[in-house]
């Protein structure tokens, strides 16, 4: 099976197409990033709006990484001082996150989080009704894909838990490359990162489909050709990363992910989402090709793509990106004390990852642990 229920507008200075987006709504509400306020286009979104005959109101500077308690905070407004019938969400795949699960929230304010987050693979989580408010994304970034996604990620003490439900994808997703041109160059490379990850393992899961495939692939080639350059600040380079970004997006929205995603999700502490899944995408890769022939098989095919041969060499390929773009080991981003305390706990948890349901092989806890440790001391 394969759907997509986001309507996509992309192009340079699509954002105006806001304004046509939101007639005939009364009262909107843009969540917004810093940097997007920073660079003018929250308050070009904002004329956008009110050029529609709407009121508009914003919240900017939200935190990097949505957390429960952020939701938390936020909701009182929502209910009681805007009282929205559309929601705009104008930055990263956090700000979409956060839009994501204020919305479940508004519209059903009954639910509490933790009967309807998916907080391991082993345990049901409580069906979400059907949700009202309409909710138009405007990624900032090229990596989370929550644009098109079902998902919204949030933090919960240090660990990513996910509410999935298809009525929280956006309606609509307006894709103007003019906003990640403002990315400072090592968010543009995690970013990135993330959406090679997510063309390698949406390609390669238990549930990949051909139509999955065409995305997950066309983002793969895109990313291993422009990122570099998307990273040096080349504009076109930035557009290309910009559409792959939502490409893979609509890929894992079908095909889900895998194993690298269950345990960069249960390590969020450690560092950016995009920059843990580089640096455990390699090892990740080499574990499930050992152990699986169709595994073997699906890296080769990704490999032949990109114009090598097997499985090793696609490893290689996407060790040596990593390389030329200094991705650093784990061991760089936290000391080996600390990680060594949690690393039992985060490893039994990513085994716990709903995630790990799609991974083509399936995994042990230790040797899960063993992973992080190979990633930790660089091995």
């Amino acid at each position: 099976m394969f759907w997509l229920k986001t309507r996509i507008i992309e192009g340079e200075g699509s954002l105006k197409a806001l304004s046509k987006e939101v007639r005939g709504y009364e009262r909107v509400l843009i969540l917004s990033s810093r940097s997007m306020k920073r660079h003018g286009f929250l308050s070009e979104a904002e004329d956008y709006v009110r050029e529609a005959g709407a009121e508009v109101f914003s919240i900017a500077g939200l935190p990097a990484e949505p957390s429960v308690e952020t939701i938390e905070e936020l909701l009182p407004k929502l209910r009681e001082e805007f009282q929205p019938d559309l929601l705009v969400a104008l930055g990263g795949g956090s700000v979409i996150d956060t839009a994501k699960a204020l919305k479940v929230f508004y519209d059903a304010p009954e639910l509490n989080f933790e009967e309807i987050a998916f907080i391991d693979r082993f345990s049901k989580p409580k069906p979400v009704p059907k949700l009202k408010t309409k909710l138009i994304a405007i990624p900032s970034t090229s990596g989370a894909g929550s644009e098109v996604s079902a998902a919204s990620v949030l933090k919960k003490g240090g660990i990513k838990y996910n509410i999935v439900t298809p009525d929280i994808a956006p309606d609509v997703a307006i894709l103007d490359p003019r906003l990640p041109r403002t990315m400072p160059a090592e968010v543009a490379r995690n970013s990135g990162l993330d959406v090679l990850v997510h063309g390698i393992e949406a390609y390669t899961t238990k549930v990949a489909n051909p139509f999955s495939d065409a995305m997950a692939i066309r983002a793969i080639k895109t990313v291993y050709k422009w990122l570099p350059l998307s990273v040096k600040g080349d504009e076109d380079a930035r557009a290309r990363v910009h559409y792959a970004a939502t490409m893979a997006g609509i890929a894992f929205l079908n095909a889900r992910l895998g194993l690298a995603h269950a345990m960069s999700h249960k390590a969020a502490w450690i560092g950016p989402h995009g920059l843990l899944n580089a640096i455990l995408i390699p090892y990740v890769m080499e574990f499930n090709a050992e152990r699986s022939d169709y595994a073997r098989k699906r890296y080769a095919e990704i490999a032949r793509e990109l114009g090598f041969q097997t499985a090793k060499d696609l490893i290689e390929v996407v060790r040596e990106l990593n390389e030329m773009l200094g991705v650093p080991s784990l061991s760089e981003l936290v000391d080996e004390e600390t990680f060594m305390e949690k690393l039992d706990e985060i490893a039994e948890k990513a085994y716990r990852d709903g995630l790990v349901a799609f991974n083509p092989v399936e995994p042990k806890p230790e040797e899960i642990r063993e992973l992080y440790l190979k990633a930790f001391y660089g091995e």
